[in-house]
């Protein structure tokens, strides 16, 4: 917007300029009428000309200020348009993180409760067993006792048949009493067994008791911790959400306070979309310095961090995977995070409107893929390529594969081989790729390399 009056003016300083010019024309005509015999007086004339050309400047005064009003109004638009779309990405970005860790948190829950239940059925098991045990050791000690009527406990089997044969006073007595004995030895031998076998599969059920003790409690343990996190995911979510709401308001107040015209209105607001373009680079750019200094930081953190972390080498004109994708706003490093089934997120999330294209990062081979007629329970629609460094690159929860992509198919550096969606066990979440980079056996974590090339 132009200072100068003599500039092409906006329609507010349009509107003012009229003013002016009906002013002075009031001015002149109204001037105070004199008598047909007598000409004004020279003074009169001159003090009549100085209060409009006071009423002109004052005019002028306030179509400067106007104008620079509105300039500055221009410009906080257009601050606040760069920020507001800035943290609606990264709002988008933590509503899918919270997302995924509360799938994560539903599995962590339920397998906690099973722990829980087999710990109970496993001591009640043990309960049981207890309670046999108890009632077979009843049994032996009353069979104890009886072999006090053939000699003390500890009498071996001859001793008592001695017993046997000196209590006896003919052969028929002789012949029971054997028959007695062999009996009472017999059910004895059985008891002990019974009791041994109990006693040994009491120790292991005791073990089992045990174990799945020390499960539940593990699971119970890693159940809270996960819910600590999935909070502070949600805490960082609603402080991003309020970020976009408080923007949203200060938009509001700045063309309220404006008493302009609605086409008024709709111009400055395009003006200042204009320059919203220029403030969301440099926005982009301050966030990449911030980025950098964030990644340089976690380089430091990684040299004695799990394996993987590092990432693997860097690929020459390596591109970003997903058109339009910005690191720090529309995806993060979430290696590591929690994700459903206990498992830890081996890859990046860069989330995205369904249908935004997903490109190859560089050339390579398709040597897998899902197809929409076949797709996995995890990741659903998949491609997965080779690039020339030995780097195989796992794209999922496709919403389709791009044209001719298929196992043994070439692909060249920012060919489209599908598009954001979230097929697979990311239904409940919002529409994202998950991009997986493995290298040399293992997988690796694509952030140190993928975040340089969506700048």
């Amino acid at each position: 917007m132009r200072d100068h009056l003599g500039s092409d003016p906006s329609p507010v300083r349009r509107n003012l300029r009229a003013g002016v010019l009906a002013c002075l024309v009031i001015a002149l005509v109204l001037l105070p009428e004199t008598t047909s015999a007598q000409e004004p007086a020279s003074s009169d004339l001159q003090r009549e000309l100085r209060e409009a050309e006071e009423r002109r400047e004052r005019l002028e005064d306030g179509l400067r200020d106007l104008g620079r009003d509105l300039e500055a109004a221009e410009l906080e638009l257009a601050e606040i348009g760069a920020r507001l779309s800035d943290a609606e990405a990264r709002s988008t970005v933590a509503e899918g993180q919270v997302a995924l860790a509360e799938v994560a948190l539903a599995d962590a829950e339920d397998e906690r409760d099973a722990a829980a239940v087999a710990h109970e059925r496993s001591e009640a098991e043990l309960a049981e067993l207890d309670e046999a045990l108890a009632e077979q050791t009843e049994v032996f000690a009353d069979q104890v006792v009886e072999t006090f009527k053939y000699g003390t406990v500890g009498a071996t089997r001859a001793a008592m048949m001695v017993e046997v044969m000196r209590q006896s006073e003919d052969p028929g007595s002789f012949a029971v009493g054997m028959r007695q004995l062999r009996t009472v030895v017999e059910e004895q031998d059985t008891v002990v067994e019974a009791v041994e076998e109990l006693r040994e599969e009491r120790t292991e059920q005791a073990n089992d008791a045990a174990r799945a003790r020390a499960r539940a409690f593990e699971t119970a343990e890693a159940a809270a911790e996960l819910l600590d996190e999935v909070e502070d995911m949600r805490d960082v979510a609603a402080a991003v959400a309020a970020e976009v709401e408080h923007e949203e308001e200060q938009q509001r107040e700045v063309l309220a306070s404006l008493r302009i015209s609605e086409a008024e209105t709709a111009e400055l607001v395009e003006r200042a979309e204009a320059r919203q373009q220029e403030l969301e680079v440099e926005l982009r750019r301050q966030r990449e310095r911030e980025e950098e200094r964030r990644r340089a930081a976690e380089r430091e953190a990684r040299r004695s961090s799990t394996a993987g972390a590092e990432g693997g080498p860097d690929l020459d004109g390596m591109i970003c995977p997903v058109v339009g994708a910005v690191a720090g706003q529309d995806f993060t490093n979430d290696w590591g995070y929690p994700r459903s089934g206990g498992r830890t997120h081996q890859g990046n999330d860069i989330f995205a409107s369904r249908g935004t294209p997903v490109v190859a990062v560089g050339d390579g081979e398709v040597v897998r893929s899902n197809p929409p007629d076949s797709p996995s329970r995890l990741g659903g629609i998949t491609v997965t390529y080779r690039t020339a460094d030995g780097s195989e690159w796992y794209n999922a929860h496709l919403d389709r594969v791009g044209e001719d992509v298929e196992v043994g198919a070439s692909v060249s550096r920012g060919q489209e081989i599908g598009t954001v969606g979230n097929t697979g066990n990311a239904r409940s979440t919002p529409p994202h790729l998950h991009l997986g980079r493995r290298y040399d056996g293992g997988w690796t974590n694509p952030w140190p390399t993928v975040a340089e090339a969506c700048r």
